[in-house]
């Protein structure tokens, strides 16, 4: 069985559960992150292991795992204390939904009422924020971090939650395939994020290459800079 299968397998075994309103509304990571935990270990005994002053979500065979599903730069405590007080090696698990099925249900029969593919895809770019949250970490030689590029399908309740954002339901995420796992660790690892044939690009033509906007485009193209891959002079950023 490969990796890919034996996620697969992992989550098939976890959705085996009644899509009532007890069932679903916790939040999406729980789910996510107890799968991911059981592929990276079926031990349960490596999970959630005491490490000093911090429990490590995997332990296992003198490597420590982290999983975070977004923020990564709350890890940033956490990592520094491994890195500098235990042996251990340590990588961040970072998933990103790649493609996702929204599946709206009744909340108390569970019978699906629609359901549609999200226009919305991710891709290992939309995690160049989140790594810029330890980005003074990166290069250190028992760290690294692997994105885990995911399909999943969104459970929604039928109707708005009044209490949130316009347009915001309470749901729950199922994962069901492991498309892809990329890792990270050093510089040159993030030359696949620089527009290939380009020496110099300006933010508004790095966010068509990459697809970010905002605050996300420029805290992707610090992390850049802060790897040493390019420099700014002016508006302009040019390749090292």
């Amino acid at each position: 069985m490969t990796d890919k299968e034996y996620f697969e397998a992992i989550c098939k075994v976890d959705s085996e559960t009644v899509h009532s309103k007890e069932g679903i509304g916790s939040l999406s990571e729980k789910r996510l992150h107890r799968i991911i935990k059981s592929y990276l270990a079926n031990d349960p005994t490596c999970h959630e292991v005491a490490v000093g002053k911090y429990f490590a979500d995997v332990l296992s065979e003198g490597e420590i795992f982290e999983i975070q599903t977004k923020a990564l730069s709350r890890l940033l405590p956490k990592l520094k204390y491994y890195l500098e007080e235990t042996p251990y090696s340590v990588t961040v698990i970072h998933p990103v939904i790649r493609n996702k099925k929204i599946i709206r249900i009744d909340p108390e029969t569970g019978e699906i009422l629609r359901q549609k593919i999200s226009p919305k895809h991710g891709s290992s770019a939309h995690a160049l924020p989140e790594i810029h949250g330890l980005r003074e970490l990166l290069g250190n030689d028992r760290l690294q971090i692997k994105l885990m590029l995911i399909d999943a399908a969104e459970y929604r309740y039928s109707e708005r939650m009044r209490y949130r954002r316009e347009g915001a339901y309470d749901s729950e995420l199922f994962p069901t395939m492991l498309a892809e796992v990329e890792t990270y660790a050093y510089g040159a690892d993030f030359l696949k994020f620089l527009p290939s044939g380009r020496q110099s690009f300006t933010a508004a033509e790095y966010s068509k290459f990459i697809g970010l906007t905002g605050r996300k485009l420029y805290s992707a193209l610090y992390l850049l800079c802060s790897l040493g891959l390019i420099r700014k002079d002016g508006k302009t950023y040019f390749r090292n």
